[in-house]
C-alpha cells in the first residue's frame, strides 16, 4: 500500500539528495586524485628502482620515463575533467534546489493569499448575515419600501 506524499516535498527531498552526493562524489574523486598524484611521486622511484631488474626498462630508460610521463599527463587530464564535471553537477544540484525553494514558497504565498481571501469572504457573509434587516439592501426597489 502507498501512501500519498507531496510532490513538492518528493522534489525537495531529490534536490538535497543530489546536493549531497554530488559533493561525496567530488571527495572521492578530490581522494583518488591525491592517491594518483602520491603514485605518481613514487611510481618514478619504482620505475628507476625497477630499471637495473628489467634489462628491457635499464636499455630503453628515457622511452618508459617519457611514457610514464604521459600516462600521468593523460590521468591528470582525465581526473581534471571529472572534477569539473563534478562541480558542474554540484552547481546544478545547487541552483535545482533553489528554484525548488523559490517555487514552494510562491506557492506558500499564492496559498496564504487564496486562505486569506476565503476568511475575508466568510466574514464578510457572517457581517451580511448577522447584519439588522433595515440596513440589508434588497437586489431590487418596490414602492413599498420603508
Amino acid at each position: 500500500m502507498t501512501t500519498a506524499t507531496d510532490p513538492h516535498e518528493d522534489l525537495r527531498h531529490f534536490w538535497n539528495q543530489r546536493v549531497k552526493a554530488s559533493r561525496w562524489l567530488i571527495v572521492k574523486t578530490s581522494a583518488l586524485g591525491v592517491l594518483a598524484a602520491l603514485c605518481g611521486v613514487l611510481g618514478q622511484g619504482w620505475l628507476e628502482d625497477a630499471s637495473p631488474l628489467f634489462p628491457i626498462i635499464s636499455q630503453n630508460y628515457g622511452a618508459w620515463q617519457a611514457g610514464y610521463l604521459l600516462s600521468l599527463l593523460v590521468i591528470f587530464l582525465l581526473w581534471a575533467a571529472a572534477m569539473l564535471q563534478k562541480l558542474s553537477l554540484l552547481q546544478n544540484s545547487k541552483q535545482g534546489r533553489a528554484m525548488q525553494q523559490r517555487i514552494d514558497q510562491h506557492n506558500e504565498r499564492i496559498a496564504q493569499q487564496k486562505l486569506e481571501a476565503k476568511q475575508r469572504r466568510e466574514l464578510e457573509q457572517k457581517e451580511k448575515e448577522t447584519a439588522p434587516s433595515f440596513f440589508k439592501t434588497s437586489p431590487r426597489s418596490s414602492k413599498f419600501d420603508y
